[in-house]
């Protein structure tokens, strides 16, 4: 059986409409410059999970392959996007509601929760199973996760001047946190005996996987998966911290010195 081709004409609206916001929001090459691999990464990884093949085999066939879509748009795409904003995209969207309402949400407790609500809520069977039959309501989901992300990463990353990034060590206690709650749903698809989603029970078997592999395939990508992204995050920010304070340390020693 051919996994047939077809456009996702949603999927590529909000990729057109996101180079535009970049490309067309400011003239100045020196604004854009630094910030366009961030930018363009994001969209480029954004896009491959989104469109075919890779969601049409999530959607139809493999919930393993749809947890590798949920992981990438929740904890990789997300920080590239916001590290790949310019100064010119941010004054635009800094509309006074908007700003108002980033500052409620993306306190760290409130996002928190908010993400992690949306993300142990979306793996609930009945979510699922609607998901991968009803293409609206699998967008209007993936649409809320990718925001819900997209604020969660505001602390570890900043925003403005107004919401400004956590410290290097809050930002790792942060990041800490967000790596345990989501073990509890992918604990119970890892250590399952039977299949949660009936949507992809009965389905034609054209991987040569079981319905139940596949379903424990998922949980061990959401929990082990995620748990290496934060967790690469995490040393990064360590590592800098640490070449900040060393930076700091030399510069007090040799003024110590002379």
């Amino acid at each position: 059986m051919i996994l047939e081709w077809h456009p996702h004409f949603d999927v590529w609206a909000l990729i057109i409409s996101l180079v535009i916001f970049f490309e067309y929001t400011t003239d100045n090459n020196e604004l854009k410059k630094p910030k366009r691999k961030f930018w363009y990464s994001g969209l480029f990884i954004l896009w491959l999970f989104t469109d075919w093949p890779i969601h049409d085999i999530g959607e139809k066939y493999l919930f393993s392959v749809h947890s590798v879509e949920h992981l990438v748009l929740a904890l990789v795409s997300p920080p590239l996007l916001l590290l790949g904003l310019h100064s010119s995209q941010k004054k635009l969207i800094s509309i006074k509601p908007f700003i108002n309402l980033l500052k409620i949400t993306s306190k760290p407790v409130v996002a928190f929760f908010l993400f992690n609500f949306v993300m142990v809520g979306m793996h609930w069977s009945t979510v699922v199973n609607l998901m991968v039959t009803n293409h609206i309501f699998h967008f209007f989901v993936h649409s809320i996760m990718l925001l819900v992300s997209l604020n969660m990463w505001v602390p570890v990353i900043g925003f403005s001047d107004e919401i400004k990034r956590l410290s290097s060590a809050a930002s790792i206690g942060y990041l800490f946190l967000q790596s345990l709650l989501p073990t509890v749903p992918a604990s119970f698809l890892a250590f399952g005996t039977e299949p949660l989603y009936s949507a992809y029970v009965g389905i034609d078997n054209i991987f040569n996987i079981s319905t139940l592999n596949d379903q424990v395939l998922g949980g061990l990508i959401l929990k082990l998966g995620g748990g290496i992204i934060l967790w690469v995050s995490i040393l990064t920010i360590w590592m800098r911290w640490y070449k900040t304070e060393k930076t700091f340390d030399d510069v007090v020693r040799n003024v110590s010195s002379d």
